[in-house]
């Protein structure tokens, strides 16, 4: 501290002229000081690892494909809706819904036709296991138990992460398959406030 005083004052006397007291110097470096603290403090909060940012329940806000024209869609149509979840004790689950599925003829698990079923299943999309975070690189892996997918079960799913303040998470993933096109898709999310109690 006393080096840091004696180059502020050398500053403040080759600029001005003027020599202020020691003691005058140690106390405008401590009012430095505890002006900055709140701040770092802000910012050391910002800065919390990757892996306790993501737990919490966050709401879908787009899910986009690009294909290897540069061409973005909805992936599952305008206004689709999901969740993605993340607990502390390192358990994933995603909900993935198009916007206006339609019912089954019957109320019954059991109940729809068979195009029912397929447009139901077309239309969703959900998967859970456990995940992993990769600190330095900002990546998220899904590892996979469950899946509507069976392709998927026992997969790792890479997750490129993005992140926007403290409320907005963007994820992106390598080129896959869909609809016998390579896309990369991208989903945002907005975190979701605990329910009041």
């Amino acid at each position: 501290m006393k080096a840091i005083a004696n180059r502020i004052q050398a500053a403040v006397v080759g600029k001005q002229g003027l020599r202020l007291s020691r003691r005058s110097m140690m106390t405008g470096l401590a009012c430095i000081i505890s002006a900055l603290l709140p701040v770092a403090a802000a910012q050391a909060q910002t800065q919390a690892p990757l892996s306790k940012w993501l737990v919490g329940t966050w709401l879908l806000e787009s899910f986009t494909s690009t294909d290897d024209k540069g061409v973005v869609t909805d992936a599952m149509g305008p206004g689709a809706q999901g969740y993605l979840s993340y607990s502390s004790d390192g358990w994933m689950s995603v909900q993935l819904a198009r916007a206006g599925r339609k019912p089954f003829a019957v109320p019954d698990m059991d109940g729809g036709t068979t195009e029912q079923t397929v447009e139901a299943a077309r239309t969703y999309f959900a998967y859970a296991g456990w995940y992993a975070v990769d600190e330095q690189n900002h990546i998220v892996y899904h590892n996979l138990l469950f899946s509507l997918m069976p392709n998927w079960v026992g997969s790792k799913q890479k997750r490129y992460v993005r992140t926007e303040g403290d409320d907005t998470l963007v994820l992106s993933g390598d080129p896959v398959l869909i609809g016998g096109k390579v896309q990369v898709t991208q989903l945002r999310w907005r975190r979701r406030a605990a329910p009041a109690k």
